[in-house]
């Protein structure tokens, strides 16, 4: 590979480092070409993307985007990186399921909001629902309260009138 091109890819991999939802990084050694395919195409229909680079290109990456993190064990042996455009929940999840299905990549790490993350918490974050979710269950819980009162104020009135049926019943019980 000449410079140029290096320098191209370390580039493309510095805008993908800094541009994204969270990173994850797995081991793909025992991955063939069709399985990649696979895999690239699940990503996709969750709007994140595999990259298959040179650990030389992807450590220069890496230490200009992360300078507080220190990626070298991680950038060893086959490396993927996947990149989650939108939501790393979603993302996890799609690796896990590959992972379990295929047994051909071993999540290593992974990085949000620039804070490098172990494979044990790549697994916990694969185990939370979707965003879509998360927001619902928000949404619901913030809504409830508002709903209780709504409710109590519609059941005011028609316990007054109720109370009043009662007062009115027991009068005329007592003038006949």
């Amino acid at each position: 590979m000449i410079k140029k091109e290096k320098e191209l890819k370390v580039d493309i991999l510095k805008k993908d480092f800094s541009e994204n939802a969270g990173l994850i990084f797995a081991d793909h050694s025992n991955m063939k070409s069709e399985q990649s395919t696979i895999i690239r195409e699940k990503l996709d229909n969750i709007d994140a993307t595999l990259r298959i680079v040179k650990n030389t290109l992807a450590t220069l990456a890496a230490n200009e985007c992360f300078k507080d993190i220190d990626l070298t064990e991680i950038f060893k042996g086959h490396t993927s990186i996947v990149i989650s455009h939108k939501d790393i929940i979603s993302t996890a999840k799609v690796l896990k399921d590959i992972a379990r299905e295929y047994d051909i990549l071993k999540i290593k790490a992974g990085i949000i909001d620039g804070r490098l993350i172990n494979s044990q918490d790549v697994e916990t974050l694969a185990g939370l629902p979707s965003r879509e979710v998360l927001l619902t269950k928000v949404a619901s819980g913030l809504l409830s309260p508002i709903y209780a009162l709504v409710s109590l104020l519609n059941n005011l009135p028609q316990k007054l009138v109720m109370t009043l049926a009662a007062i009115q019943k027991n009068k005329e019980s007592q003038i006949n």
